[in-house]
């Protein structure tokens, strides 16, 4: 891997000194990494975020006695392999992978196959009686659990408190389910007769 060295074209003085530092230590720079991380890659990434460090504090390095330089280094590189760490953390908390043609989430596993038809069967019977909830329930649900607004923006919408919308909410729904429970039933007694 190549190291770039953040130092000034004009600084001559200093680029020498951080090409001897790296030569004289990146063996120690590479396996402080190396205790961090198991990937080869990423202990790469280590080295090369700690050098740059190292180029910012340039002067200070050059004033250190010869005794002091590794230790400073050690622990540049490890403080630069805990913020790869913490960030990499970060990073895999967002990720979502494509598996097998669905989406799902390292934190969400999918529900079991029977939940996930009951739930398809439920939005099909939603989708059904749908047209027959009153229009300001039909928003007031949209707004809710398909564009996903809070309680705070739904009482500024539709004008009224935040404890207003929990209960219109929980009307609404009330509505829809009687709604699709009489569907079902109106089913069942024509199948019967």
């Amino acid at each position: 891997m190549m190291i770039v060295f953040t130092v000034p074209e004009d600084n001559k003085a200093g680029l020498a000194f951080m090409t001897d530092l790296y030569r004289r230590y990146s063996r120690l720079m590479y396996t402080t990494a190396r205790r961090c991380v198991s990937s080869g890659q990423d202990c790469e990434d280590i080295v090369q975020d700690a050098v740059e460090s190292l180029c910012k504090k340039l002067h200070t390095l050059m004033d250190l006695p010869a005794p002091a330089l590794p230790v400073y280094i050690v622990h540049t590189v490890k403080n630069q392999a805990k913020n790869f760490i913490r960030h990499q953390a970060v990073i895999q908390k967002h990720i979502v992978e494509w598996n097998g043609g669905c989406l799902d989430s390292r934190e969400a596993p999918l529900p079991p196959l029977e939940t996930l038809v009951e739930l398809r069967e439920d939005a099909a019977r939603l989708y059904a009686v749908w047209p027959r909830l009153p229009e300001q329930d039909q928003e007031l649900l949209y707004r809710k659990y398909v564009l996903g607004q809070s309680n705070e923006e739904l009482a500024e919408i539709f004008q009224c408190r935040k404890d207003n919308i929990r209960v219109r909410l929980t009307r609404a729904k009330r509505k829809a389910i009687l709604l699709m429970e009489g569907d079902d039933n109106h089913e069942k007694t024509r199948t019967l007769a």
